[in-house]
């Protein structure tokens, strides 16, 4: 039921017209006003549900993110425990020992990609690669630096 007064919308003259209830606002406005405020508020409907579509679009590309990760560090850690067992076991063999060694830094250098210039062939063994340690430790001090700031 409409009755009539001027509209309640500021940027409304202030002639007295037809009044409708806005759903959205709860306020009186004319005809005119009353299918801006529809529009408007389909609108951020609208945008809402995109807002809403990207965000869970981020999250599942987040999530497959961290499970990639996850997989990684597992493979990793496993690794890790593997060459423990090497180095714990007295009777590993010469290329069990160089292949963990090869794995191991592999592994470092994939995850470490500002280190992978320093990748040195050992002058005592052709077969294994080693990692001149003294450049991550410099590396690692230099992150220490970073987040003490």
């Amino acid at each position: 039921m409409s009755e009539r007064g001027p509209c309640t919308d500021t940027n409304c003259d202030n002639e007295i017209k037809e009044l409708y209830q806005c759903h959205c606002c709860l306020k009186r406005v004319c005809l005119t006003h009353l299918i801006e405020h529809v529009g408007i508020r389909k609108q951020n409907k609208q945008r809402l549900n995109n807002l809403r579509y990207e965000l869970n679009t981020g999250i599942n590309t987040l999530n497959l993110i961290v499970e990639e990760k996850l997989f990684i560090i597992k493979r990793e850690q496993n690794l890790i425990e593997q060459a423990k067992q090497l180095v714990d076991t007295s009777n590993s063999t010469i290329d069990e020992l160089q292949n963990s060694i090869e794995q191991i830094n592999l592994t470092i250098l994939s995850n470490r990609p500002d280190i992978t210039n320093e990748v040195e062939i050992s002058e005592n063994d052709k077969h294994s690669t080693s990692i001149n340690h003294n450049v991550l430790n410099n590396i690692s001090s230099n992150e220490n630096m970073e987040f003490d700031k």
